[in-house]
């Protein structure tokens, strides 16, 4: 009888040991399942991130995000420069609007030859300029050149005309050496801007808040309003530059004379 018992009682001991492991390996199964399905989850979450932001180098950036990047530019309006600095034009005052394209060749030539003398007559106190950026050529340069411009008017505007310039300068080298390989590719032209701001003064706080491509809609827009523009003294056709007085009428140049043409005609 005591060994009857006693056999059991062993059995009674290895049934609740079976079950204590099957408890064990079930709590240890559902276990490892959430930790998987938490992995998994947080996965999932960081590649949706990553979707959700990534954006191609040069690519436009959202309208939202470009408008805050823009600030009062973000309705594709001019930089303005006068004797009193940028964005404090003299009204009383004539005004003259250059429509250009960081990546026109012609727009960049006559800012090198005479483009400082320009500014110079603005510093003097005789007339305002407004720089509207548009689109003619549109090269891959346009958009980095453009959306730093923009800010840089923003948040350093002292050195707004040199960095104006120096763009306008090194767009003519490439023209002119014939070798536009930067000019024609996003990347160099980014990198290419961001230098050509530093060697201007413009602090790196401000180079590193450079967009590739703020200005999408911004030069979509402007270049819309330009083309419905009715200046008198436009043919039929028109390009870049052009150089409009007091938003009426359009100022001929000859490349020769090109700074004495323009002064002359905001003085007429």
């Amino acid at each position: 009888m005591a060994k009857s018992e006693s056999s059991r009682d062993t059995r009674t001991k290895a049934r609740e040991m079976r079950e204590a492991q099957l408890k064990s390996e079930k709590r240890t199964r559902v276990i490892i399942i959430g930790v998987v399905v938490l992995v998994v989850v947080a996965v999932v979450a960081a590649v949706a991130a990553v979707m959700l932001t990534y954006r191609p180098k040069g690519s436009a950036l959202p309208d939202e995000e470009a408008a805050a990047l823009l600030g009062p530019y973000a309705d594709s309006s001019p930089v303005v420069y006068s004797h009193n600095g940028i964005e404090d034009p003299d009204p009383n005052l004539p005004t003259l609007t250059i429509y250009f394209d960081y990546s026109c060749h012609v727009c960049a030539q006559v800012d090198t030859a005479g483009g400082e003398e320009i500014v110079q007559a603005a510093t003097d106190g005789k007339f305002n300029i407004a720089y509207q950026p548009v689109t003619t050529v549109g090269m891959d340069y346009a958009k980095p050149a453009t959306t730093a411009s923009l800010i840089v008017a923003q948040k350093d505007p002292e050195h707004w005309v040199a960095f104006h310039h120096a763009l306008m300068g090194f767009f003519n080298e490439q023209w002119t050496s014939g070798d536009t390989r930067v000019v024609k590719s996003m990347d160099q032209s980014i990198d290419k801007v961001a230098e050509l701001a530093r060697s201007v003064g413009v602090p790196d706080e401000v180079v590193s808040t450079f967009d590739a491509n703020a200005v999408q809609t911004y030069l979509a827009n402007s270049t819309k309003v330009w083309g419905e523009k009715k200046f008198a003294g436009r043919g039929d056709s028109y390009g870049t530059p052009e150089y409009v007085k007091d938003g009426t009428k359009v100022i001929p140049f000859t490349l020769e004379n090109f700074a004495s043409d323009i002064i002359s005609g905001m003085a007429e």
